[in-house]
């Protein structure tokens, strides 16, 4: 925390002490003491956004530690982030652990001009901090914090906004098992109202995994039912409509209906190939380490699922990233934070 502090004192030489009582509450806290009906969070957003001038040179974030960032307002009209997206972004972020008494603490270290400014947190319950006026006056802050893990999908929504004349759009997302990518695609399907379509639906049939198949680049996944049952169909605006493949019960589940949306996503590994992507707006792909995915993997499936990861499904992945040089320039490639997915 003085680390962070310290770093922001770098940027703001005018911080007072009540300015690093703000800076601990919201990264300590987050921002659900803001946080009530989304659409009036929506119109107070959207309120301040009118006021602003767009800046291209101003940050699109600043950090709060590791699980908060502030989300700067005047960068975000600039990369056309609509209010709704960034109210939806807070009410996605995941609630702090910590509590008013925490942030005394912390901030008791700070000396004793910060630690009479943090008295206010015990002796007034309701007491929520604000940026002094010197620090008003010499930065102007219009912001909003959100989660770190949120903070992830801001390339993707700037990406869509760019495309904002495009009545309908494809985005796939790929990456290594254990990268996040079932995480990331159900945080977009709620910040973007968009319909999901999860790879682990299109697992290869048993019968159909012969040596010559699984030896192609992709071959593990079913691609050839994706493209005929969802994006021929999709592509002419047409119902979607599958049937997941158990491959426990080696059998079909019941249809699947997918509901029309602006905006839908494929998500999982396989979504980048070829006759997938020719279909796809944006090309999104997961990073991740080779110990962090072993380390996620080992926490998901044990030991024994590790070791089959590392004997069969990783080097099949990587034969296919490979094959198909991905990531690629065209893909927004994202680094997931290692706490928060």
């Amino acid at each position: 925390m003085k680390d962070l502090v310290e770093y922001h004192r770098q940027l703001h030489p005018l911080m007072e002490a009540q300015d690093v009582v703000k800076l601990v509450f919201q990264a300590m806290l987050g921002c659900g003491h803001l946080l009530g009906d989304e659409a009036l969070v929506a119109r107070r957003i959207e309120q301040e956004i009118a006021s602003l001038t767009p800046d291209t040179e101003e940050p699109l974030t600043e950090p709060l530690g590791p699980d908060y960032v502030r989300l700067n307002l005047r960068r975000a009209l600039a990369d056309g982030l609509d209010a709704l997206r960034i109210a939806r972004l807070m009410k996605l972020s995941p609630a702090s652990t910590y509590t008013r008494q925490d942030v005394v603490d912390v901030l008791s270290g700070f000396g004793e001009d910060v630690t009479q400014a943090a008295k206010r947190f015990l002796t007034e319950p309701e007491w929520l901090p604000s940026h002094t006026p010197a620090y008003h006056a010499a930065y102007a802050p219009a912001y909003r914090v959100i989660s770190t893990q949120c903070a992830t999908l801001l390339p993707v929504l700037c990406a869509i906004a760019k495309l904002k004349h495009k009545e309908r759009l494809l985005i796939c997302i790929d990456g290594p098992c254990g990268s996040g990518k079932t995480t990331v695609g159900n945080l977009l399907q709620q910040v973007l109202d968009a319909a999901l379509i999860p790879m682990d639906d299109f697992f290869l049939p048993h019968p159909q995994k012969t040596p010559e198949r699984l030896a192609q680049p992709g071959g593990n996944a079913d691609w050839e039912r994706v493209v005929s049952e969802v994006l021929v169909p999709w592509a002419s605006q047409q119902p979607v409509s599958y049937r997941p493949y158990d491959c426990h019960a080696s059998d079909f589940t019941a249809p699947v209906n997918a509901p029309p949306r602006r905006i839908t996503l494929i998500e999982g590994s396989y979504s980048l190939m070829p006759a997938i992507r020719q279909y796809a707006d944006i090309s999104v792909f997961l990073s991740i380490s080779h110990e962090l995915q072993h380390t996620r993997i080992l926490h998901r499936n044990g030991e024994a699922g590790l070791d089959m990861f590392i004997r069969r499904w990783i080097p099949l992945e990587k034969a296919y990233h490979t094959a198909f040089t991905l990531p690629d320039e065209q893909c927004i490639v994202l680094e997931q934070p290692q706490q928060s997915i």
